[in-house]
């Protein structure tokens, strides 16, 4: 069976941070659904949520933000050995990944998720797995 999609840091972010606009709707929307189906979010993820809003707007504010992601009924993925290799193959193939993104798109391609919700142009070359967004 086929798990549930993965979802990269610059979806939450643009959930958490749009302006109210058509876009932050349809970020809303398409989080809830996400949300419902139980979509993967790698611990790396939750890493880079805190970390830009903590430079943003500070730690409790960071803080608050990764409480409701770890609340939710997202799927929190730890790095473990399988993914931190499957990742480390993807930046050996693909330079210019970086290495939260290399982890990210593991993590999809090791819990058979295979779909990322983002708009990052860094997971469009990696063959195993889908991009998609809102």
């Amino acid at each position: 069976m086929k798990a549930p999609p993965t979802v990269d840091t610059r979806f939450l972010l643009t959930n958490f941070l749009a302006e109210p606009s058509p876009l932050r709707e349809k970020t809303r929307r398409k989080a809830a659904e996400l949300e419902a189906k139980g979509a993967l979010v790698p611990t790396i993820v939750l890493h880079e949520v805190y970390k830009f809003e903590y430079d943003t707007v500070g730690a409790d504010a960071a803080m608050v933000r990764v409480n409701s992601i770890v609340r939710s009924n997202f799927q929190i993925i730890d790095l473990d050995t399988k993914i931190a290799l499957s990742a480390a193959r993807l930046r050996c193939r693909h330079k210019d990944l970086p290495t939260a993104d290399s982890i990210i798109a593991a993590t999809a391609i090791e819990l058979k998720s295979n779909t990322v919700f983002t708009d990052d142009p860094h997971f469009q070359t990696i063959r195993e797995i889908d991009v998609e967004w809102i």
